[in-house]
């Protein structure tokens, strides 16, 4: 639920930030590069923090590092409800940074709770929490922003997202028994950081991670942008939110059964098939020239990522020792900061050479999304037992 709510109000926000930057003033000129930076700008202030984040939960508590989450997320959203200059934007941005972290240590949660042989299925049961909130969040908030404006949408998402807090606070229980460790935060925090350089699959995971995000992130601020370069200005809101529902629900649909399948066959081989077709319908969105095309890609490219992302963190799950899992899931993320920065400033540039047409990201990003492929044929062979004996059986 928590997870879900989240990416409801990152939904609004991703979707509709240029809309947003339009509304509060920003000259047209200028709308993809603020965009960008502020997308950048929501990933780097957090970027140094995600060490501490597990570490923090593994020595204290997850409970209260994943209500931090939400609570941020709150106070976020409700500020963002009376923004109106484009510098209280590059203000409240940042604390981005501070919602997310929260991931990792529910993967960690999940893990120790699940039995090994569902493993698969249910973190791909909790990976589509998120990419329904990306469905749910946009397609029911592009109408009331095409009639109340965007900002309207933030109203609400404080609204739920204050609930979920009373609801972490009120229904979630850590198990008495969790051992706590005693170690200093640094000490954690630099166990999870050797523990990632020196894990050949840890290595190999978060490197193809880095590779599908940035492939990701190269075109996604700018979604809306793209789609009234193909639909024009018409119900703009309204026409971004149905494409990004759809991209949403198609996710939500295909992570489950690429866990079921993972399960059966074997991860790496389902993460293999997720990143082929993140790659195909990428390039099939380059050479697109009407909504309906695009639409449908993007659908398809939903379920691609969802399933290759959850196989990646899998992997992870399944593939670790159980002294450094928790240390290793706890970074899961970190690729997430490093690729929306790097993606975000990257874009930005690239559509200032380009006169703002956004086609050529689309291409740029179906070639790194096929690079993702390297690292995770590097890591073939260093699954776990139990993969093992799914994928022979």
């Amino acid at each position: 639920m928590a997870s879900f709510v989240e990416t409801v109000g990152f939904g609004h926000f991703i979707a509709f930030l240029p809309l947003l930057v339009t509304d509060i003033g920003v000259p047209r000129p200028d709308v993809a590069t603020t965009v960008g930076l502020l997308s950048a700008a929501a990933l780097l202030v957090g970027m140094p923090l995600v060490p501490f984040w597990g570490a923090w939960a593994d020595r204290y508590s997850r409970k209260l590092i994943i209500v931090r989450s939400a609570l941020v997320e709150a106070v976020l959203f409700g500020f963002l409800v009376f923004t109106h200059e484009v510098w209280q934007l590059f203000l409240l941005v940042p604390l981005v940074g501070l919602v997310l972290g929260n991931t990792g240590v529910m993967l960690a949660e999940i893990t120790d709770r699940t039995p090994s042989l569902r493993l698969g299925f249910a973190i791909s049961l909790v990976g589509t929490a998120g990419p329904l909130g990306f469905a749910v969040g946009p397609a029911f908030g592009g109408f009331l922003a095409d009639r109340y404006g965007v900002q309207s949408l933030f109203l609400i998402d404080a609204a739920l997202t204050a609930a979920v807090v009373a609801l972490l606070v009120l229904g979630y229980h850590e198990r008495a028994d969790r051992p706590r460790t005693s170690q200093r935060v640094m000490t954690l925090v630099r166990r999870s950081l050797v523990a990632v350089v020196r894990h050949p699959l840890a290595r190999a995971v978060f490197v193809a991670y880095f590779l599908l995000l940035l492939a990701q992130r190269l075109p996604l601020p700018f979604i809306a942008l793209w789609v009234e370069q193909l639909n024009g200005p018409a119900g703009l809101a309204t026409v971004v939110g149905l494409v990004a529902g759809g991209y949403g629900l198609a996710s939500a649909v295909g992570s489950p059964l690429g866990g079921l399948l993972g399960d059966r066959i074997g991860y790496r081989r389902v993460f293999l098939a997720g990143v082929l077709l993140v790659s195909a319908c990428l390039g099939l969105i380059a050479l697109s020239s009407g909504l309906l095309p695009f639409a449908v890609a993007y659908a398809a490219y939903g379920v691609g990522f969802a399933t290759a992302g959850s196989m990646l963190f899998t992997m992870l799950a399944t593939g670790l020792p159980p002294e450094i899992r928790s240390p290793v899931l706890n970074l899961a993320l970190f690729p997430l900061y490093v690729s929306g920065v790097i993606g975000s400033l990257l874009s930005t540039a690239l559509l200032t050479g380009t006169d703002g047409d956004i086609r050529p990201l689309w291409a740029i990003a179906a070639l790194v999304a096929v690079l993702a492929i390297v690292p995770a044929l590097l890591a073939m062979g260093r699954g776990s037992p139990a993969e093992q004996g799914a994928a022979n059986g």
